[in-house]
């Protein structure tokens, strides 16, 4: 197996989550919502998003973001990704971020994506102050390629 770069993805937090702590002090959970931009060379466009994680007692935060892609020739995509999101040893408030990314789409030229799982890694840089900042985010996203297969698959 190897790896292909797809996108980068650069998205930000808009407007006021909710973070709650519904099961005492070391679990939480969340929801927010937000847009970006995936910049690749078979993909490219605005991505619109809404993260719904849980935050683990160990602190990890385990991202679980839905969406879709508005392609720059009009096409849409669905995307949702997981993954975990570690606090680094760092002054500023900075998480090491590693994901899966999975897609569905309908439009042909996009097609192949049904097939593709991604691999991810990346960073969010969160706001030091209060949660109405916007909340920065990126992540470089691969496709995981199939090097033992004979070809491509058989279904379109």
């Amino acid at each position: 197996m190897r790896l292909e770069k797809l996108y980068k993805m650069d998205a930000y937090y808009r407007g006021e989550g909710v973070w709650l702590r519904p099961y005492g002090d070391h679990e939480a959970a969340g929801h927010g919502s937000g847009d970006g931009t995936l910049d690749g060379d078979r993909i490219r466009g605005r991505l619109t998003w809404s993260n719904h994680p849980r935050k683990r007692e160990d602190g990890v935060w385990c991202p679980n973001l839905t969406g879709y892609v508005t392609t720059d020739d009009g096409a849409q995509v669905l995307v949702e990704i997981q993954g975990y999101s570690v606090r680094e040893d760092t002054k500023e408030v900075r998480r090491a971020v590693t994901v899966t990314a999975r897609f569905q789409a309908s439009d042909p030229k996009y097609r192949w994506l049904n097939f593709v799982i991604g691999a991810g890694e990346g960073e969010i840089v969160e706001s030091d102050t209060d949660k109405s900042d916007l909340d920065h985010w990126w992540l470089q996203i691969y496709a995981v390629v199939n090097e033992t297969a004979k070809a491509g698959p058989a279904i379109t």
